[in-house]
């Protein structure tokens, strides 16, 4: 396991529907890496992103406030590669779409 999930273990993320979880570096970058479909392995490293991310978690963060700060960790990494600010772009459209009620009406 590496340093920076020890240093995280007992911290919390909260959900969008309220609830706490216990933070999992893991399930971040599994969702980075499936937000990367299509971009250079190479080129854009959603395992390096969530460990930047991670730098500047804090406990009680929301997993909106995560797609924000990863969302604009990737675009600052978009000068390293221009498919970082595609994987930020699709962070930001999937964070927007998780905040949208089902219904309009509701939104």
């Amino acid at each position: 396991s590496s340093p920076v999930v020890m240093a995280k273990k007992d911290m919390y993320v909260v959900k969008r529907d309220g609830w706490l979880e216990t933070l999992d570096l893991d399930k971040i970058t599994a969702r980075l890496k499936e937000l990367s479909y299509g971009l250079s392995s190479y080129h854009c490293d959603p395992l390096l992103v969530a460990h930047k991310v991670s730098a500047r978690f804090h406990n009680g963060i929301t997993t909106t406030q995560l797609d924000h700060l990863a969302a604009e960790t990737a675009a600052a990494m978009s000068c390293d590669h221009p498919d970082y600010a595609t994987l930020a772009a699709r962070i930001a459209v999937s964070n927007l779409h998780k905040n949208t009620k089902k219904s309009f009406s509701e939104t």
